[in-house]
């Protein structure tokens, strides 16, 4: 395994071509909502912005762009362990779980002071552009 740092954000490299991402979350004042912790809606941003981040660092997205292929968020689980506050400074991490038929599995958590208080599964399906149908075959292996 090999570990980058770039511009604050952790990167592994794995020998399976998989890897983790974790980065530094910013908890902004328009995120807290009324009952004085991260609205919700703020986790789901968190978790595109992760997402996108990973799909940057593998160079995914430019790749099944070049195929004239995109990934679709299909359906994401999240769990929330613990309130996360104005002040506090979230870590989050997420990695590529599988993948398989053309059916991404992403993980992600979110911690506070090493301890979880947020965690999701999202399914992402690649859809090609072309013709708007599912890409059943595996999508990692093709680039």
């Amino acid at each position: 395994m090999e570990d980058l740092i770039t511009n604050g954000i952790a990167v592994q490299l794995c020998e399976s071509g998989f890897c983790s991402i974790e980065l530094p979350l910013q908890v902004h004042t328009y995120d807290i909502d009324i009952a004085q912790h991260v609205n919700n809606i703020v986790y789901l941003r968190w978790l595109e912005d992760m997402r996108s981040e990973l799909f940057t660092k593998l160079n995914l997205l430019e790749s099944l762009m070049a195929l004239n292929y995109y990934p679709v968020v299909a359906s994401c689980e999240m769990k929330y362990k613990k309130q996360i506050k104005l002040l506090d400074r979230p870590i989050g991490r997420m990695f590529l779980e599988s993948s398989s038929h053309g059916i991404l599995i992403f993980k992600a958590e979110i911690r506070i002071n090493d301890k979880i208080a947020f965690c999701a599964s999202q399914k992402c399906v690649i859809m090609d552009l072309k013709n708007n149908l599912m890409i059943t075959d595996n999508i990692i292996k093709m680039i």
